[in-house]
């Protein structure tokens, strides 16, 4: 079955904190309990103490006599709290016995005390034990004190009330603690769910092809910022992407559409006798049939640069003996637009498909010398590093806008919308140029600007 991440959230918090309010109220009260039953068995023998020094100072040594009414007034005082004495003299005579005087309430005292006892700490194994202090005055003995009580220790009724208080205030607390816990635990819940469950929103709507929705609220906790920071940018995507289908489909057609309707509109007139099959009229379908076949080819040709299983025969491949070979290559075309061309710096030599590579500086030079101006210059630079090289294709064309410069290098993208036969091509030569550098293991960036050129990096691993 299932939960709600809020009523998960909730249960969890709740559950930690119970237990944690269960482990501290269990071992406080652990701990109060023997540091109380500690206290009083150090407050009774204390108190047996007190007693022995109190009553010596009930002897009259000039008259011989104890005061015997303070004796019996604080004996039965003391046995009311569980102490039993019996005072002798010097002799040893008993002065005073608290059994003699009411043996009945002393056994009665006793017995309610074992009892009690017993019923709470029935662990404890307990019983009345007898302590025998000296009675001095003056560096001399004058007498004797006996106390029973029972030991190790023994709570009377001021004490259970205390320890019953203290777990009803332990229960109480663990209980608003809970409480607290149980409505943390839901707002908590809700904060980071809210967010969770927008995503999850926007996400359904966007696999539902609602490219423009975003995630517009402000969160604060950093994992779920980054999460809708994800999505947007995956909406954002999706929105290139979707933009970009439209437009292939709309390119794909008009690249087909014009060399097909031209050879269509050739052969009817043809065949109903219109025009003579001439040589020339001929040869003008052969060149329509010949854009369409570079078209598939092109396409072809990015099939196989992004499939995943291509393969690179790799061997050590110099960048800049590369440039100059390709340089050579375009040595007519450069001087029909009266460009120059001018390939700098250092050898670098990096293990890599040799045609494949030739074909990323072959289309990176080819576009140079479509979208520059006539008279104008490209540089070509290769750079050699520690672990990269770095090949650099410049010129100072026409330059792409800063809005598309981002999409350059999507399949049938031209920054030329009117698609003008001058500068040719279907718009996938740097579609392959990515796929190439990729498969590499390397990079490459574009930066431009619009009337003063562009400059294509290519960032490739020596190694």
């Amino acid at each position: 079955m299932k939960r709600k991440l809020s009523t998960q959230l909730s249960a969890g918090f709740a559950c930690i904190v119970l237990i944690a309010i269960s482990l501290i109220s269990l071992t406080a009260n652990i701990l109060i309990k023997q540091q109380f039953e500690k206290y009083v068995a150090e407050q009774q023998k204390s108190f047996s103490e007190k007693m022995a020094d109190g009553l010596s100072t009930q002897y009259n040594q000039a008259a011989g006599e104890w005061n015997k009414d303070y004796i019996h007034g604080f004996g039965m005082y003391a046995l009311q709290d569980g102490y039993i004495i019996r005072l002798y003299d010097a002799d040893g005579t008993v002065v005073w016995d608290a059994e003699n005087h009411d043996m009945t309430l002393c056994h009665q005292v006793m017995q309610e005390i074992s009892l009690r006892m017993q019923e709470s700490r029935p662990e404890l194994e307990g019983d009345f034990v007898t302590r025998r202090y000296d009675l001095k005055q003056q560096g001399g003995t004058v007498g004797y004190l006996e106390v029973s009580y029972y030991s190790p220790y023994y709570f009377n009724e001021n004490d259970f009330r205390f320890l019953d208080s203290l777990n009803r205030i332990l229960f109480a607390v663990g209980i608003l603690s809970l409480a607290g816990a149980v409505i943390a635990g839901v707002l908590l819940a809700r904060r980071l769910s809210a967010p969770i469950a927008r995503t999850t929103e926007i996400t359904r709507e966007i696999s539902e092809g609602n490219y423009a929705i975003r995630f517009e609220s402000d969160v604060r906790i950093q994992e779920l910022s980054e999460l809708s920071e994800a999505v947007n940018h995956m909406a954002e995507g999706l929105e290139a992407q979707e933009t970009i289908r439209r437009r292939l489909t709309s390119d794909v057609a008009h690249e087909l559409r014009t060399p097909v309707a031209n050879v269509a509109s050739n052969l009817e007139a043809i065949i109903e006798g219109v025009w003579e099959p001439t040589p020339e009229r001929l040869q003008s379908c052969y060149d329509e049939l010949g854009r369409i076949s570079g078209i598939i080819s092109d396409l072809e040709k990015l099939r196989q640069v992004e499939d995943e299983n291509m393969t690179l025969k790799k061997e050590p491949v110099d960048l800049l003996e590369l440039s100059q070979a390709v340089q050579t290559a375009f040595e007519p075309e450069l001087e029909k637009k009266r460009l120059t061309c001018c390939v700098q710096g250092d050898p670098a030599v990096v293990l890599g498909d040799q045609k494949r590579l030739h074909q990323v500086i072959y289309n990176l030079v080819s576009n140079a010398v479509k979208y520059s101006t006539e008279g104008g210059s490209i540089q070509i630079h290769v750079c050699d590093g520690t672990e990269t090289a770095v090949l650099t294709v410049e010129d100072h064309g026409i330059g792409i806008p800063k809005e598309e410069l981002g999409l350059i290098f999507e399949r049938f993208y031209r920054t030329d919308r009117s698609r003008s036969r001058r500068t040719g091509g279907a718009g996938i030569g740097l579609s392959i140029v990515r796929a190439i550098v990729q498969a590499h293991g390397g990079r490459i960036t574009a930066e431009s600007r619009e009337g003063e050129g562009s400059r294509f990096t290519v960032t490739l691993k020596k190694y």
